[in-house]
């Protein structure tokens, strides 16, 4: 096999040692796979964006129902359906995806970052919570008035059932018509400050940037972050997870840190690094045009649209346009769909625990060596465009599967390498 051509000049060091022990002197092997995905939604909470939330939480029962069914169908009576319980994970890991959901908004003068609601996989009404949580606390309701009518209808009812969403079945959930009207957020919608102050607020030691306060284009801002929010998200990143910002709005990025229509966000780019944790963007956004112009009339700006292009391009995530070709709303329901895709495939990034000698590095999928991609040329945003196979992005100290090399979550994965520093100080197996 390709991957172990590089220690065939080791045996003279050991010549009673296995295969182990000599991969164990002279590299190192990693075969990696996590179906850990923690989800952020960041919802626009403008005023503009009341009828994207409804349909969201339409549909969210049923894409909560679509992403667990496999699972579900599996008995749970005895030592015999236990077995089959492992059997059927160890044969098909996606049907398993340990996910939990959370919701901030793109307020941050409000909210900054902080989740109003969080739901883990095998939570009891998982969907409920969740699309309560996004009807009560993060959604511009103005007018009882613009809502359904429905004199009848008595709590308890999941709005799985419902057609359309209710005063009466919001006044049930969240309480009088006070606590859930006029929720509204700044019509300055900063996803991605939102996303770096909820990374802030998870974790035991926050870069110093969270707590810094800045200028930029003469305007100077306050901390959002203070002590007392450490670990006020604790939880929201799990170890050896996959983090997902899902991005819901009709507007392009406006955070904060970046200098006026900056279209690589380098600034948050930087950030998130610090955290040093696995990210899959999911944007459910304005479209762009092809000469990347916005496609459909509103306030959305080019340049604001294209950072999300751009994150999702660099993390091999998923942009979905929040209207379609007539420029009406998008269906909900496909968009969920395949947000589940995405999620039931998590094997397109591969960190590594060490930093490898580049020219070392080697791919088996199941046994088979993967040849390294090469660049056929640049995509609309003039970002490279890669053949079949597996590419290492030094940022991440990662390697990143492109086209159909991208492994199936069943796939045994392992990554050779020659480490720079010598051998880790952990095995990873």
């Amino acid at each position: 096999m390709r991957a172990s051509l590089f220690l065939v000049g080791l045996t003279t060091l050991c010549t009673s040692c296995n295969a182990y022990d000599l991969f164990s002197l002279s590299g190192y092997q990693q075969d990696t796979f996590s179906n850990r995905a923690d989800v952020l939604f960041v919802i626009d909470n403008s005023t503009s964006m009341v009828e994207e939330s409804v349909d969201l939480a339409l549909n969210f029962g049923g894409f909560i129902e679509d992403l667990s069914a496999r699972e579900s169908n599996t008995g749970r009576n005895g030592v015999g359906d236990a077995v089959a319980s492992y059997i059927s994970y160890v044969d098909d890991r996606a049907a398993f995806v340990d996910y939990q959901f959370a919701i901030t908004t793109t307020d941050v003068d409000k909210q900054a970052g902080a989740y109003s609601v969080t739901v883990q996989r095998g939570d009891s009404d998982v969907a409920e919570t969740f699309t309560n949580g996004l009807l009560c606390d993060a959604t511009c309701f103005t007018n009882p008035q613009s809502l359904g009518n429905d004199p009848s209808y008595l709590c308890g009812e999941p709005l799985s059932e419902q057609e359309e969403v209710t005063t009466q079945y919001l006044e049930c959930v969240c309480g009088s018509v006070e606590a859930w009207l006029d929720n509204c957020g700044s019509a300055k919608e900063e996803a991605l400050e939102a996303v770096f102050l909820a990374m802030c607020r998870a974790v035991e030691n926050p870069p110093e940037e969270c707590f810094d306060g800045f200028e930029i284009d003469g305007e100077v801002f306050e901390p959002a972050f203070t002590e007392d929010d450490v670990l006020s998200n604790e939880g929201l990143l799990r170890d050896n997870s996959t983090f997902l910002p899902v991005i819901v709005t009709d507007e392009g990025d406006d955070s904060r840190r970046e200098a006026g229509q900056e279209k690589i966000p380098e600034a948050y780019l930087e950030l998130f690094s610090r955290f040093r944790q696995r990210m899959a963007w999911v944007v459910i956004g304005p479209a762009l045009n092809e000469d990347l112009s916005t496609a459909c009339p509103g306030p959305a700006t080019s340049w604001g649209s294209f950072r999300y292009e751009y994150l999702v391009y660099d993390s091999n995530g998923l942009k979905i346009d929040i209207t379609d070709g007539d420029c009406e709303n998008t269906e909900f329901r496909a968009a969920l769909d395949s947000l589940g895709d995405l999620l039931q495939n998590l094997s397109t990034t591969f960190p590594l625990s060490s930093v490898p000698i580049k020219e070392t590095l080697q791919v088996a999928i199941d046994d088979k060596p993967v040849e390294r991609a090469t660049e056929e040329g640049l995509d609309r945003l003039g970002l490279p465009v890669y053949s079949d196979g597996w590419t290492y992005r030094a940022d991440e100290n990662a390697v990143v599967f492109h086209g159909s090399a991208i492994p199936s979550p069943n796939a045994d994965v392992r990554v050779y390498y020659l480490p720079l520093d010598g051998m880790p100080r952990e095995l990873p197996f």
